[in-house]
């Protein structure tokens, strides 16, 4: 490393470490540690259930779609169970069939298990089986080591392709969010019931299950791949995907699909033009059968409805024969309408979205808000939030709704925390320098301009125009020799209370006291940007002079009669360029200007200190030649002549300001 950059590395170090300790930069690393948390519990699966809730809710607040859907449903009801027992025996299962078969549907589907003959008529069932190639079977694939074993489909089924599992994945809050196509567990290999249903009815459209061109493990229904679900997709952490499962949408789910009961079809009152060229599915609808399941759909609702809060389960499930045939219909929409299935982003994608919104939560403290207006923000922040995951899921993309919240509304109360404590700091910094002597309302600009003065926890160095005022006592010495101290403190503390007093009611920094002598400036510490601004600055420099003219009269006059001694007062004033900033430690801090128009302003104040004529005879103002420019003619102004000040080697213009002139 060459010695020049050597010389740099501190200069960037405290670069970027003072960048660092700025609000903005403060609020960016507290949005990065949240994130980090947020991901942290993230992939311990804490969040799941809260990102499964919002994807049910969100889920519900679709708007009510009427399913353009092929199928119709054949229920056996409580009142059918009493009628006709239970189980159907298998001569009156087979005459379902043969009504069902007569109307002429496309696919009859029938979600019961019957692995085991239920004379009489099973000879009658099996050869109608054996007959009709329209018809598919349910059957349970169960699990190796489980406590679910496998049941058959009818023996006369199970060589062909008419039989398909109805397993469906749960997940833990007993929602079914997921869909299956495939299962193998390395014994037997099996389709589901809805892609069998599907893929039989889709053949007279010339449409067949395919591997994807591009990605040959995924598959494709006709136009459309469906790409199976990972361990690790939406709000899923570490899942079971055993299969090939896919993402629910639910489209259509809260508009009932034409339904019948089995009393219906067995008494004639279904019309034939009902069923004819459709999906028949004939499944359980009898509570005492307990083929139900709860869904983000009815559970979201329940939920909504009776201002329940996230984790209770839904009073009105759906049946397991409705829901095969939400799924059938999801599959008939992917390969004829071309649906895209519910994706989500890659997780790197992910993780760039839920960054965003933490940091977005610490850029929002920035604005420095009211509590009511910040509380206000953040709830627009989640409507804005909501609105775009609902928005994304109306197009199929899953988003990660709960996490970005969450760390944006905490990075949001941390900032908001930090950013409090560091205005308190920088509030008792600018007090500590400026509130003593300056009036309330400078007092509040200058805490209402502190993004210009404050950098680093230090009041900022700052080239500036202002106008400089000093003031001293004519003969101070002698008087000094004449009072008790004690008297002289007092006697000097009135005095220069008065003045400070008419120097704050004219918008004035009294900077410091230099034992009786004052330093006063007008212009800071918040820059003037215009030659209005300085050219105000200088006026009110003036008239603060000729005021404190009028003050030392009263005062004079108080102490006459406290046998105290009058006095005579001296004033010089300068306008020009100032350099200003903080001396000293952070446990004794000083605002200070210093450049030649200090030294300047100093000089006139001393100037011929005999000669204290004025406009009351007892106050003396003098004014350089930049500060009688910008005075627009408002003041009686003589000129004193060139004069050459101690300690400068040119000469300056000096005048001498009498009394206003209007």
């Amino acid at each position: 490393m060459t010695s020049t950059n050597r010389q740099r590395m501190p200069a960037l170090w405290s670069n970027l470490s003072g960048r660092l300790r700025s609000p903005v930069g403060v609020s960016l690393l507290l949005g990065s540690l949240i994130f980090a948390g947020i991901l942290g519990l993230r992939l311990t699966g804490i969040l799941q259930p809260l990102e499964l809730d919002t994807y049910d809710y969100l889920l519900t607040l679709r708007p009510t779609i009427p399913p353009n859907s092929p199928i119709v449903l054949i229920g056996e009801t409580e009142q059918d169970i009493h009628r006709f027992g239970h189980p159907l025996s298998d001569d009156l299962l087979a005459d379902i069939l043969e009504r069902l078969d007569q109307a002429h549907p496309r696919i009859i589907g029938v979600d019961k298990y019957r692995d085991l003959p239920v004379p009489p008529g099973s000879a009658k069932l099996n050869a109608l089986l054996a007959r009709k190639d329209n018809i598919i079977w349910v059957m349970k694939f169960g699990g190796a080591g489980t406590d679910h074993p496998p049941v058959l489909a009818p023996k006369v089924l199970q060589e062909t392709d008419r039989i398909g599992f109805s397993d469906i994945p749960l997940d833990n809050d007993g929602i079914v969010r997921r869909g299956l196509l495939f299962m193998d567990d390395k014994q037997q290999f099996a389709r589901s019931f809805p892609l069998v249903v599907a893929l039989h009815y889709l053949r007279q459209e010339d449409i067949a299950m395919q591997p994807d061109t591009d990605q040959p493990q995924y598959l494709k229904l006709g136009k459309v791949t469906i790409p199976p679900l990972a361990a690790n997709v939406g709000g899923y952490i570490h899942a079971d995907t055993a299969g090939y499962q896919f993402l629910l949408d639910y489209h259509g789910a809260s508009t009932p699909l034409p339904r019948y009961s089995l009393a219906d079809l067995l008494d004639g009152r279904i019309p034939a033009i009902a069923l004819r060229d459709k999906i028949v599915l004939f499944g359980g609808m009898a509570e005492s059968l307990s083929d139900f399941f709860h869904t983000p759909m009815n559970r979201g609702a329940y939920i909504l409805q009776n201002g329940l809060l996230p984790g209770y389960q839904s009073a009105q499930p759906i049946y397991g024969v409705e829901l095969q045939a939400l799924i059938v219909s999801q599959l008939l929409r992917f390969a004829l309408d071309g649906v895209a299935p519910v994706r989500s982003l890659t997780e790197s994608q992910e993780l760039i979205w839920i960054w965003g919104w933490c940091l977005l939560g610490g850029l929002l403290c920035l604005q420095r808000l009211t509590l009511p207006r910040l509380l206000a923000y953040t709830a627009l922040t989640w409507l804005i939030l909501m609105a775009v995951c609902y928005v994304a899921l109306s197009f199929h993309w899953w988003l990660p709704l709960a996490p970005a919240w969450l760390g944006c509304l905490l990075t949001a109360a941390s900032s908001t925390g930090y950013l409090s404590i560091h205005e308190r700091a920088e509030k008792q910094l600018i007090m500590q320098l400026f509130a003593r002597h300056v009036s309330p309302e400078v007092a509040d600009a200058i805490w209402q301009g502190r993004a210009q003065l404050l950098e680093g926890g230090r009041l900022r160095t700052q080239r500036l125009t202002a106008t400089v005022l000093f003031t001293d006592i004519s003969g101070f010495t002698a008087i000094a020799e004449k009072l008790e101290p004690a008297v002289l403190l007092e006697w000097l503390n009135t005095y220069l209370a008065a003045m400070t007093q008419v120097v704050m009611r004219h918008g004035g920094v009294v900077n410091k006291y230099i034992g009786d002598a004052v330093m006063a400036l007008f212009g800071v510490p918040i820059p003037r940007l215009s030659e209005i601004a300085i050219a105000q600055d200088a006026t009110q420099s003036v008239q603060c002079a000729l005021a404190m003219a009028v003050e030392l009269e009263r005062l004079n006059a108080q102490w006459q009669t406290q046998g105290l001694p009058a006095i005579a007062m001296r004033v010089g004033i300068y306008t020009g360029p100032l350099v200003a900033g903080s001396l000293g430690s952070s446990q004794r801090l000083e605002y200070t200007v210093i450049g030649d128009t200090v030294n300047i302003a100093s000089r006139l104040e001393a100037f011929q200190k005999e000669d204290t004529a004025g406009a009351s005879g007892a106050c003396r103002i003098l004014i350089g030649a930049t500060t009688q420019r910008y005075l627009d003619e408002q003041f009686q102004v003589e000129p004193v002549g060139l004069a050459k000040l101690k300690g400068k080697k040119e000469e300056i213009a000096v005048y001498r300001v009498l009394d206003r002139r209007y």
